[in-house]
């Protein structure tokens, strides 16, 4: 077969329909055996890999600006290795016969909504349950990124609350909005580099390895080009997350979408400040039911927008 076969022929398959049919399995088994055996976590390959380089190069004996050029190498490299795959693999699941099933499988596993929303849904369970202790132990790996283990555990019941709309919010944005803004743009490539900056932004960040003391191995001058990147990466879907944050609040009992708009561009973190302004005034014992309502629908407002590009491309 022709390397310069149009997509569409052979059994190919239009990148937006492939999208819609993975937003929607990642929608049903989200959260389930969605990583098998033998393929692990991409995202948790690669933040070992981060990790590992990190420990190496990132002495604290070098000097600040060989530490901060050192860290550019690796995420200039990193980033410029995403792109080359994502390329790659682009080519072959473009112009194989059927090779786009491929294609659809990453989309599966680098797209989080429905195991998102499940991590919510157990923090939910845990504090109607009334166990603080086990509402925190489920908040830990959905609030990760941005909260210490140690922030975590003096936490009460409205502090969990808080941080768990937090967390849905970030990841509404990093882990969906982002993935899917990133593939309709620029296909595997732009998945690929996203991906790749989330996971070092986040691995660099991390203060407390392992339950240890003091600052992480990416801390300091070298994580600086991997923060950099990742925020530009991440500013255009963080928009676009509180945007429709605020727009699926229209639909819930007691959310204000216009100020989950007004106040998702005073700070950082447009949709995470997002999601906790539209239901400022809903009760504590319902705002996290609540905003995991909200969630739900921003994630089938985005499928209905991604299924309207695929309609426009059929020129429809």
């Amino acid at each position: 077969m022709s390397w310069t076969a149009p997509p569409g022929a052979w059994g190919a398959a239009d990148p937006l329909f492939l999208l819609l049919i993975a937003l929607g399995v990642e929608g049903y088994l989200g959260g389930r055996a969605l990583r098998f055996a033998w393929t692990g976590n991409p995202r948790r390959a690669l933040a070992a890999l981060c990790l590992d380089l990190a420990r190496r190069l990132n002495r604290r004996e070098r000097p600040p600006a060989a530490r901060r050029r050192r860290g550019a190498l690796v995420a200039g490299s990193l980033a410029f290795g995403a792109l080359a795959l994502g390329w790659t693999v682009g080519l072959v699941t473009r112009h194989y016969p059927f090779a786009w099933a491929l294609e659809l499988f990453v989309l599966v596993l680098l797209i989080d909504q429905r195991a998102t929303w499940r991590q919510g849904e157990a923090v939910q369970g845990a504090l109607a349950s009334g166990s603080l202790v086990r509402a925190r132990e489920v908040l830990r790996p959905l609030a990760i990124e941005a909260a210490a283990p140690a922030d975590i555990e003096r936490l009460d019941s409205g502090g969990i609350v808080g941080a768990a709309l937090e967390a849905l919010g970030r990841r509404f944005a990093g882990r969906l909005m982002a993935p899917v803004l990133w593939y309709v743009v620029l296909g595997l490539p732009g998945l690929f580099l996203q991906q790749t900056a989330y996971v070092m932004a986040a691995t660099l960040s991390v203060q407390d390895i392992g339950g240890g003391k003091g600052a992480g191995p990416g801390a300091g001058p070298y994580g600086d080009a991997a923060r950099s990147l990742a925020r530009a990466v991440a500013l255009l879907p963080d928009v676009l997350g509180a945007i429709l944050l605020s727009s699926a609040a229209a639909f819930v009992p007691g959310g204000r979408g216009a100020a989950g708009l007004r106040r998702a561009f005073k700070g950082n973190g447009a949709a995470a400040a997002a999601l906790s302004a539209t239901l400022a005034d809903v009760g504590a014992p319902l705002r996290l039911n609540r905003a995991l309502v909200v969630f739900a629908v921003a994630c089938l407002i985005n499928a209905g927008l991604i299924g309207a590009l695929a309609l426009l491309r059929l020129g429809f």
